[in-house]
């Protein structure tokens, strides 16, 4: 066992304890059942106070990596795959909160209550009703209704039917019993990151991202640490650099046309995210509540839950398929934790009602539903691209933007100089609603814009109305 530590470099030294540890029981040169020196012993080798090495231990100890034995010392754990699962069980945690709100979301919120047949509307978060797949119900009676069976993890022939929906999009197809429905994808963060997570923790989010507008982050005191993505995705490099700073007990992304840059994350950068998580032994959130809205279909890129099944817990979504008012998505997990989030979803009394499952239930298996629903992602390519084409004919020397591979955002980005909330209001002012980056993170330049609630005329508009104020912008470097 050999330890280098670099005094002038601005990573702690029971970080670079921990990091050289990891690195040798990856490499197998400290193998399982390994003795470590005593605190007392490696604090003298090393030249560190010994309240340095009881850091590391304690943090190794608490990530999986070693355990101690009462008046025996501490020990390397192998990586098998029992005790992979018994590292994430010592995670769970219970709790509940709301999502937080912005002060600019709900001034255009309000704008698009208030005025609403003349508000550009590129700014809420779902599909328009008229898009929304038109699926003939069956006619139930009452009694059928009050004698349907629910597990704690929802209804069954559902769950049967997301899994084999997933299977279409996907080379990969969910097994029932690790399926659990929730109240949309947004309970379902907010469940698993109670769960997961302790006060404390700290967790890396990707930058921009809708993420970091969970209020639990807050309420529970947990440390965020913001990963930059590009075109590729989540910058794993970066993502690297922090662990090896501080422990990173989570990981959230949301891969697949990414809220609110609509970026895919590529097959490259998934399979080193996969690689970095499982040597650091840190789970991973893969949100793909966009995953069925994909322009190709099936899917080419793996999910990062097939890539490392024990590693990634997988949210998904039939509320951006179905309409919102459904609130239903599901979690898949290994059995061990979703029993855990049913405890927490049990002690809030928030147990999913039976009707919007057995209506969806009955949308989804119906044998038109898969081509009306590849009529929808067709109908949201085409929208796409008209929008850019329109941007590329007016708006294309002041603004950057990557056509997405699904889902209805786009990621607009001007290019001239930096500009101020008070820009943004620019846009409020002239009935057009879009989420600006500033409301997620520090980026001031860009804005989400959800094609999907723009007809062709109220694109033709938005270019119109957009243009003149970035002529406005414009003006201010002449100035």
């Amino acid at each position: 066992m050999n330890i280098i530590l670099e005094r002038e470099t601005n990573t702690p030294l029971y970080r670079q304890i921990m990091n050289q540890l990891i690195s040798q029981i990856d490499a197998g040169s400290l193998y399982e059942n390994f003795r470590l020196p005593s605190e007392r012993e490696l604090a003298n080798q090393l030249g560190v106070n010994r309240s340095t090495v009881v850091r590391a231990y304690d943090e190794l100890n608490a990530e999986g990596f070693v355990e101690k034995r009462a008046s025996s010392g501490t020990y390397v754990i192998g990586q098998s795959e029992a005790q992979t699962v018994n590292h994430l069980r010592e995670r769970i945690q219970f709790n509940y909160q709301n999502y937080q709100q912005n002060d600019y979301m709900t001034k255009v919120e309000e704008m698009i209550k208030t005025d609403t047949s003349s508000v550009l509307d590129a700014y809420s978060g779902e599909l328009p009703y008229n898009l929304i797949p038109n699926i003939s119900l069956p006619n139930v009676n009452w009694q059928s209704f009050l004698s349907v069976e629910v597990s704690r993890l929802g209804y069954k022939p559902l769950r049967k039917n997301i899994a084999t929906l997933v299977g279409k999009m996907y080379s990969y197809e969910p097994k029932i019993e690790e399926i659990m429905l929730t109240a949309g994808g947004q309970q379902s963060l907010v469940l698993l990151i109670q769960s997961l997570l302790k006060p404390g923790d700290t967790v890396a989010l990707e930058d921009p991202s809708f993420f970091n507008g969970i209020s639990v982050l807050n309420a529970m005191s947990i440390k965020v640490v913001r990963i930059p993505i590009d075109k590729d995705g989540l910058c794993v490099n970066e993502l690297e650099d922090a662990i090896k700073k501080e422990s990173i007990q989570l990981v959230l992304t949301n891969p697949n046309f990414q809220n609110p840059t609509g970026t895919t994350m590529s097959l490259t950068r998934r399979k080193k995210l996969i690689a970095l998580c499982e040597l650091y032994r840190i789970p991973i959130i893969e949100d793909d509540v966009f995953g069925q809205l994909a322009y190709e279909t099936p899917s080419r890129i793996p999910l990062l839950k097939e890539l490392s099944p024990q590693l990634v817990i997988y949210i998904g979504s039939l509320s951006k398929i179905l309409g919102s008012r459904m609130q239903l998505g599901w979690i898949e997990a290994p059995v061990y934790v979703l029993d855990e989030v049913a405890k927490l979803r049990d002690e809030y009394e928030t147990q999913l009602n039976i009707f919007p499952q057995v209506m969806a239930s009955y949308a989804i298996s119906d044998s038109e539903f898969s081509e009306k629903l590849m009529v929808l992602r067709q109908t949201l390519e085409k929208r796409m691209r008209y929008f850019i084409e329109a941007i590329k004919k007016e708006l294309s020397s002041s603004l950057d933007y990557t056509m997405p591979k699904g889902g209805y955002y786009i990621w607009l980005t001007y290019t001239k100089r930096t500009l101020t909330k008070e820009d943004w209001r620019l846009l409020i002012n002239d009935s057009i609603a879009v989420l600006p980056g500033f409301v997620m993170s520090k980026e001031m330049q860009s804005c989400r814009v959800n094609v999907s609630r723009l007809t062709t005329k109220q694109i033709d508009l938005f270019i119109i109305k957009f243009k003149d104020i970035i002529t406005q912008w414009n003006k201010q470097i002449e100035e």
